[in-house]
């Protein structure tokens, strides 16, 4: 059709027709490229889009969206409760064939659980977005299988707008702490009974969120264009955790807000909180909140309500006192918030999923090693890493103790090797140099004892795993990696010696010989008041 309005209509443009024929020629050929495109989008992204089930089962049920080629796929929590005693189901795609899944992370609080299809790699998968990234009035595409009438799994499409946005919709249970969706996103794009859980596209074929809540008619479970999607922006910050076959926990401040005379004033606060360590005091008036600015209490509790337990914030406050107005950031960490009531207190007999499963087991496994390859990809290929024996760090190094700051320029080489006899005695500074070596080796030879997935963080603005270490001879280690890419940004571990708390920073990330090495590393001991910075300007690998 495209090709014969194109090639029927346009040569008339040229033999004399008036500019607003061959305008509206123009908008019918673009309307026409559009609509083809937008065809073509969902044909690529269509593929992606599961149709889920209970195992040995095709009622209820719902849908959810693959998202790596490895098969890791999200849904909503509600869609696989009652897959949890077995966390095994089943999800039917477009090529028309069932497949089984296994139940991974879950996220009682925020209705979102991962998936993994088994025994089909690789996976159709769609990457995801930037829910930040929307505005009302923005197109959407929401792929499910609504009142299940994919009989043959190829699911349904809809199209629709972004009604709104940082929406809040109460929970459910025992002081609304299950399947609460905070800040969502609300689309009259058509969302369903059998849509829980599938994707919510934007219109470059990105998943932006997660479909799960309608509002609907009093007089049956039917949409009337008021549906809410979790956004894919609070979901990355459980990714790691969801991977991992956690059961995750969502994020308190430790304060209250209320609203007085156009402000936003903490009301109450716990002495011992993270928040009161940093500087918060009662009677502070709250200004901003991890980057967005905070115009009401609803709003703050709505945005809080997206992070995970323990992740970092930075919060804008200002303080009157003497008729002085001042205004201060604070950096802390966030604090769990109680599981759900049904998730805490089990009863007999009840699937516990705050215990290990066998299927989650192997999930934190499964991560630990995603992340290991990752980090070695990251820095070079296979073939250049099995001949890295030498490293050559040119730079300068900074000490600095208290207010006085030694610097120097620095050529230090390091060379793979064991461990002292006595590792009780190894300083700061060799722990990091061996740590870093051992992560340089294969995942398989490495014999660090026990390695396991512990959550997520956000170091530098980036989304992290965070791996912990221990009975390897060493102090217990603590890596936090880019969980895209694998670039290792933070290690901390205790010095035997003192019993203090290090931590190393690593940013500057350049190739050098083809390989990708941290330019810049900071090492601090807080409680010492010690920091030890290097910045280099080349760094070369040799074998031995």
């Amino acid at each position: 059709m495209m090709i014969f309005f194109t090639f029927v209509l346009l040569p008339a443009i040229a033999h004399g027709d008036t500019p607003a024929q061959a305008a509206d020629v123009r908008d019918l050929t673009r309307v026409r490229a559009y609509e083809r495109a937008r065809v073509e989008l969902i044909e690529q992204i269509r593929p992606a889009t599961a149709c889920i089930f209970p195992e040995g089962s095709r009622q209820g049920g719902g849908s959810g969206v693959v998202i790596d080629a490895d098969g890791y796929g999200l849904t909503n929590f509600h869609v696989v409760s009652g897959m949890m005693e077995n966390r095994k189901g089943q999800a039917g795609f477009d090529d028309k064939r069932l497949y089984e899944i296994e139940v991974l992370g879950v996220d009682p609080t925020g209705d979102v659980a991962m998936f993994r299809v088994l025994d089909r790699v690789p996976m159709p998968y769609a990457e995801l977005g930037h829910s930040s990234e929307l505005q009302v009035g923005d197109f959407t595409l929401a792929i499910g299988n609504p009142f299940l009438l994919a009989e043959d799994f190829v699911p349904t499409v809809t199209l629709g707008i972004i009604s709104g946005l940082h929406r809040y919709q109460a929970g459910a249970g025992p002081r609304g702490r299950a399947l609460r969706y905070t800040d969502c996103i609300q689309v009259d794009t058509s969302i369903n009974p059998g849509n829980s859980g599938g994707p919510l596209f934007d219109m470059a074929g990105r998943v932006v969120g997660i479909n799960g809540r309608v509002s609907i008619e009093e007089r049956g479970r039917v949409n009337v264009g008021v549906g809410y999607a979790i956004s894919i922006d609070q979901i990355r910050r459980f990714l790691p955790a969801l991977r991992a076959g956690m059961t995750t926990q969502h994020a308190t401040a430790g304060f209250t807000v209320i609203d007085r005379r156009d402000a936003v004033i903490v009301d109450q606060i716990l002495d011992d909180s993270p928040a009161y360590r940093a500087g918060v005091r009662l009677g502070d008036e709250l200004l901003g909140f991890d980057g967005s600015a905070i115009r009401s209490s609803n709003q703050f509790g709505s945005l809080l309500g997206t992070y995970p337990d323990r992740w970092p914030v930075t919060a804008t406050f200002a303080r009157t006192s003497g008729g002085d107005r001042t205004e201060a950031e604070r950096r802390f960490r966030l604090e769990a918030q109680p599981y759900p009531e049904d998730i805490a207190n089990v009863p007999d007999g009840a699937p516990n999923l705050l215990l290990p499963h066998p299927v989650t087991t192997r999930a934190n496994q499964r991560a630990v090693r995603r992340i290991w390859e990752l980090h070695r990809a990251f820095i070079g290929d296979e073939s250049m890493l099995a001949q890295v024996g030498r490293l050559q760090f040119d730079g300068t190094r900074s000490l600095a103790r208290g207010d006085v700051i030694q610097k120097e320029r620095l050529t230090e080489t390091e060379t793979a090797g064991a461990l002292p006899d006595d590792v009780s005695l190894i300083k700061p500074v060799d722990v990091e140099r061996l740590v870093r070596w051992l992560l340089l080796r294969p995942f398989g030879e490495v014999d660090v004892g026990s390695i396991e997935l512990t959550g997520g963080d956000e170091v530098g603005g980036r989304v992290c795993s965070v791996l912990k270490m221990s009975d390897g001879g060493l102090p217990e280690v603590e890596f936090a990696f880019d969980d895209v890419d694998g670039r290792l940004l933070r290690m901390t571990f205790n010095d035997r010696i003192t019993g203090r708390e290090v931590v190393v920073r690593y940013s500057d990330f350049k190739r050098s010989e083809g390989f990708r090495w941290a330019h810049a590393r900071t090492m601090t001991i807080p409680d010492a008041d010690i920091a030890m910075q290097y910045q280099f300007d080349k760094v070369q690998a040799s074998d031995d």
